[in-house]
């Protein structure tokens, strides 16, 4: 039925009323599985559409097992003796979505999903994860060995990452000897011999944590980690602000700020490092709880870091620190972000060249040339013929809201192309910049220069852009975004046009579907690498060839092996050739510092020690 109505399923006799319930399915055995995974389903998708319709009351109830998988025996029973409230599950459907993001990493579910919804109860979890076995257990030369059972957590916001940072590792369990302070309890010896066993781990689903607060004078908002960027736009439309970061998936801010988000407005906007002023998270306990205590003792600590100050030198940078530490140093339950005025004036427009060094060239010299674009982005030949194809043969029809004119989407020229925005409070200023933009794109024997100025039209030059991810996978048959790589570097604008030119030179010589794209104006571009399971070993080889070539020119000419991907376990060994050694001791010092247990996101960003 419409949202809005009352909401009515019922799943053998589980629903009565306005309320959708997983909890009971007729059937048994794989049959009862799958009925209940397409519940679940349906129910996740009606619940996140629920919060931008007032009219929509919708109740999730989520039935899990007491006993999940690995995990201690005891677990979700004491932390639901604790938070009654708290919803868990351990349906499969829940299990499996959040054990992976949208790329070809292999899914690794967790043992249970978590659905907290204070502060509070992030602790709890955190501080069972942590926790002294009743069991004692002898080693081969007698001593006594205290048995911990340690369990992982990832915090989850949209499930949008690229990296494998949902991907549950576990470590294996290990024997060593530990000073008695770190437990809980008053303990006579000085050190202790203690077994740590990984009993599996734990999903933190953040979208409970959905509060904006009110825009304050300074244009900052504080917003809860599970809230969306379109959300958050859609409530904050009224104040004539916005939030500018746009990654293009409908990413969490929880999510964006731990794997430091940026996109196509980053040229103007910058990225979310330089977007979050404060950052509240629970900490990873530091402290063993003994079996017999309860939560209480020892709790973890909940930082505070930043301010609202637009400059701020006190001490070490920590919000910097968080961004971009993809859930492997605590759990981020709000962040306060800078708001911008939205403007007055935009216009698009887009330009087609005869080669791709040509095309970066012109994005370099708009840039030195200081024209305040708001987007500019680079499409290859292969992905102009992505985007042809996914019109079909004839032109597609595309409607805008309030907007009654036939608006078609043509297919374009197969050459590299240019999309540009740019934006002000000033008609003239708006229009310089173009015209600057516009004669930079003819010196670089740039043709068809097109310009839109109201948005429906706009959007429609842009199509290109907008549907290049799913239109690229499409090139080949049986190719689905869960068997598709997207890789992303970045590189000084100095070096742009000679990586990007050596990446296309690459795919055509060797065959390879590989359409490249980027967020040209800083440097960060992608290449989407689709994979089908007929694809030949030889074909699999040239695909990690162009990767790893990509990383390694992006690092031999000062650049990085990911831009706003982020690093979680697909860029690791990339690592110690861009910071060498020491830049990893420093970073395995602070993670161990504060995770000591390695409890948050084991295995990402470099291995577990």
């Amino acid at each position: 039925r419409e949202i809005g109505e009352t909401l009515l399923c019922d799943f053998g006799n589980a629903a009565e009323g306005p309320c959708l319930s997983g909890g009971s399915v007729l059937g048994a055995g794989e049959e009862r599985d799958n009925a209940l995974s397409l519940a679940m389903r349906s129910i996740d998708r009606l619940a996140r559409f629920s919060r931008k319709v007032a009219t929509s009351s919708i109740t999730v109830t989520r039935a899990f097992s007491a006993e999940s998988g690995r995990l201690p025996d005891d677990f979700l029973t004491r932390l639901l003796a604790r938070h009654p409230a708290l919803q868990v599950s351990t349906n499969s459907y829940d299990l499996e979505s959040h054990g992976r993001g949208e790329s070809h990493h292999p899914t690794s579910p967790p043992d249970a999903v978590l659905f907290p919804s204070t502060v509070e109860e992030v602790q709890t979890i955190l501080r069972l994860c942590c926790r002294e076995s009743s069991s004692k257990k002898k080693t081969t030369g007698g001593d006594d060995v205290s048995e911990v059972d340690i369990v992982s957590v990832i915090p989850y916001g949209a499930g949008t990452s690229v990296e494998g940072h949902l991907n549950l590792h576990t470590p294996p369990d290990e024997v060593r000897e530990v000073p008695s302070s770190i437990f809980t309890t008053d303990i006579q010896e000085k050190w202790r011999k203690v077994r740590f066993r990984r009993r599996g781990g734990v999903s933190i689903d953040m979208r409970n944590f959905d509060s904006i607060s009110d825009v304050d004078s300074d244009a900052f908002c504080r917003v809860g980690a599970g809230v969306s960027r379109n959300r958050l736009n859609a409530d904050l439309r009224h104040t004539g602000l916005q939030f500018m970061i746009d990654p293009g998936a409908d990413a969490t801010l929880g999510g964006m700020t731990a794997s430091g988000a940026s996109g196509t407005a980053a040229v103007k906007y910058s990225t979310m490092k330089e977007n979050v002023l404060s950052i509240n998270a629970v900490l990873p306990p530091d402290t063993i709880l003994s079996a017999n205590d309860d939560e209480d003792a020892g709790a973890v600590s909940v930082a505070s870091v930043g301010c609202a100050a637009l400059k701020n030198s006190a001490g070490y940078n920590l919000p910097s620190l968080l961004t971009t530490s993809e859930g492997t140093l605590g759990v981020i339950t709000d962040v306060t972000v800078k708001l911008y005025p939205i403007p007055s004036y935009v216009v698009a427009a887009s330009c087609g060249f005869d080669d791709l060094h040509s095309a970066a060239e012109a994005v370099t010299l708009i840039k030195m040339e200081g024209i305040p674009v708001s987007r500019i982005e680079l499409l290859d030949e292969m992905s102009i013929l992505a985007f042809n194809k996914s019109l079909g043969v004839d032109a597609c029809a595309v409607s805008h809201e309030g907007d009654d004119r036939d608006l078609r989407v043509e297919p374009m020229a197969m050459k590299p192309h240019l999309f540009m925005e740019f934006a002000g409070h000033s008609l003239v200023s708006v229009r310089e910049d173009l015209s600057a933009a516009q004669s930079i794109c003819v010196e670089y024997q740039g043709t068809n220069f097109q310009s839109a100025w109201d948005e429906a039209t706009r959007q429609t030059l842009w199509a290109a852009r907008h549907r290049l991810y799913y239109s690229s996978i499409a090139l080949r048959n049986g190719a689905t975004p869960q068997s598709t790589i997207l890789t992303d570097v970045c590189v000084p604008l100095s070096a742009f046009a000679d990586v990007i030119g050596w990446v296309g030179a690459e795919v055509k010589e060797n065959g390879i579907v590989g359409p490249c794209f980027g967020h040209a104006g800083d440097g960060n571009f992608h290449c989407i690498l689709p994979l089908t399971e007929e694809d030949t070993e030889e074909y699999k080889a040239k695909v990690w060839k162009l990767i790893e070539g990509l990383s390694d020119r992006a690092i031999s000419c000062h650049g990085t092996c990911t831009g706003e991907h982020g690093v979680g376990s697909g860029k690791k060994k990339y690592l110690r050739r861009m910071y060498g050694e020491g830049g990893l001791k420093m970073m395995r010092a602070i993670k161990n510092s504060l995770d000591p247990f390695n409890i948050m996101n084991p295995g990402k960003i470099f291995d577990s020690k």
